[in-house]
């Protein structure tokens, strides 16, 4: 620029000087970067050997949370012997073992049997006309896409008298859908595959006394039993007997394919911080992620902290090991297993606000060294990096997950107010530890009890004084087998 004074061109000393300054900044920044990450992911190694198990056993149980589907039959008005028949030719098909261990491998989800062995198909449907029937499902579009359409294409060609329709929808609108059907008369089979916690409101709910679902227990000669294959897993055939508990005598679904949470671990950073076995049970893991902490400067374990269901989700598999009653929130083993997370949530990693079921890449990228429990169904392991050559074998997801399957497991009570269940323990997990604030023994058990007041409140209005005080008195609870 011109000096005001003489007209002259004024040096440009002071430009010279910021770029001198921003040089050292840069510099200093740079050194301070290097000499820092580090400490702020873990050392990078040649080859990382990530691997799942069941998890660590709590105080009281090592029980596993069962997820997956359902298969049921809607009760629509004017089924005739023939609907029926097809329909259960339909279920049975489902079942069967080439079926689901083709699933299994497509999909992820565990078969209900634990041998893919052959075995002969009973002829139910023995009628010349065609059935036609609806099925609902409420996978995944790239599940539906890639697996559930050939098969219901191959089903409709090995019964040419039967034509099975596929529909992909969210569970929510399945349920709109049958309970639409039963209360406006509608004629025609429909079957639907189904989360098992969404089947709570078709199971437990009816229209002017017509269940939403036939007692598939007595539509076949033999009972439900002669739909499901051989060598089942004991625990669904426990299951699928206690629904008879709980509805009378009458089963409304059958469990068709499984999902249980598992640990999912980086063993080699492990490892390389002189951890050389997996954390049994809760003591040793909140043990492990201090070390951890220690060796690589942050958080790393990761927890389902994404929200709603899902952090929800995890939080009753806690409850549940530390044998408290997860529905009701805030029994004394309630209180002590949101304590010990409280304490374990010092030591999680950044990531856990946001982390989602399906969100494991982090545990290749070295963000963390522990993804806790989340489900394997559906998940493709070669995009997490996953070494092939230790997922097969014992260490294959399908053997850890029978393997936890062997251990114990529980379902939730597919009560039809689990959805505001699961809004309040999301808030409660946001009051105690997403919030920031400091926490005791204490204001956790106060922040529970407010949930269980606020849960009772709500089956008072939306339902009656009986539903509220039968939930207080702790009758609806996880249904362990």
């Amino acid at each position: 620029m011109k000096n005001p004074q003489d007209g002259s061109l004024k040096p440009k000393n002071n430009f010279w000087v910021k770029v001198i300054a921003v040089i050292i900044v840069i510099a200093v920044v740079g050194a301070v970067i290097a000499i820092e990450l580090p400490h702020l992911l873990p050392k990078k190694v040649s080859e990382q050997t990530l691997q799942t198990y069941p998890g660590p056993s709590g105080p009281v149980n090592s029980d596993h949370l069962l997820g997956g589907c359902v298969i049921a039959e809607a009760n629509t008005t004017g089924l005739t012997t023939s609907d029926v028949q097809a329909m259960d030719q339909f279920v049975q098909y489902m079942l069967s073992p080439h079926v689901e261990f083709a699933g299994e491998s497509a999909t992820g989800f565990i078969p209900i049997s634990s041998s893919n062995t052959s075995e002969s198909i009973t002829h139910f449907y023995t009628g010349s006309t065609q059935v036609d029937i609806t099925y609902f499902t409420s996978v995944s579009p790239s599940d539906f896409s890639a697996y559930y359409k050939g098969v219901v294409s191959a089903f409709n060609a090995k019964y040419s008298n039967i034509k099975v329709t596929a529909v992909d929808e969210t569970a929510t609108s399945i349920v709109s859908d049958i309970e639409s059907d039963v209360a406006s008369g509608h004629v025609g089979p429909v079957v639907t595959s189904i989360d098992n916690l969404d089947v709570g409101i078709l199971a437990y709910g009816s229209y002017n006394g017509h269940s939403y679902l036939m007692n598939i227990n007595s539509t076949v000669s033999g009972g439900v039993q002669t739909l499901m294959p051989n060598n089942v897993i004991p625990s669904i055939v426990n299951l699928t007997n206690y629904e008879g508990k709980i509805f009378a005598g009458s089963i409304p679904f059958i469990t068709e394919i499984i999902n249980t949470p598992l640990v999912w671990i980086d063993q080699t950073a492990l490892k390389a911080a002189g951890i050389n076995q997996e954390p049994q049970n809760y003591t040793a893991l909140l043990n492990d992620a201090k070390i951890l902490d220690k060796k690589y400067g942050r958080g790393m374990i990761n927890f389902q902290g994404h929200g709603g269901a899902s952090t929800a989700t995890e939080l009753y598999q806690f409850f549940v090991q530390f044998g408290g009653n997860p529905v009701t929130f805030n029994s004394t083993n309630d209180v002590s297993a949101m304590y010990y997370i409280y304490n374990l949530s010092k030591y999680f990693s950044p990531e856990y606000k946001t982390s989602y079921w399906a969100t494991y890449k982090g545990l290749a990228a070295n963000k963390y060294t522990m993804m806790d429990y989340q489900w394997p169904g559906s998940v493709d392991t070669s995009t997490v990096g996953m070494n092939t050559t230790d997922l097969s074998g014992n260490n294959s997801v399908l053997n850890v997950s029978l393997k936890a399957i062997s251990e114990g497991v529980f379902i939730r009570d597919p009560v039809p107010w689990i959805g505001e269940w699961q809004t309040l323990m999301d808030s409660a997990w946001t009051t105690i530890i997403t919030s920031g604030h400091s926490q005791n023994y204490t204001t956790i058990a106060s922040a529970l009890a407010t949930a269980n007041s606020s849960m009772y409140s709500y089956l008072l209005s939306n339902y009656n004084y009986t539903v509220a005080q039968e939930y207080e008195q702790g009758m609806y609870k996880p249904i362990i087998v």
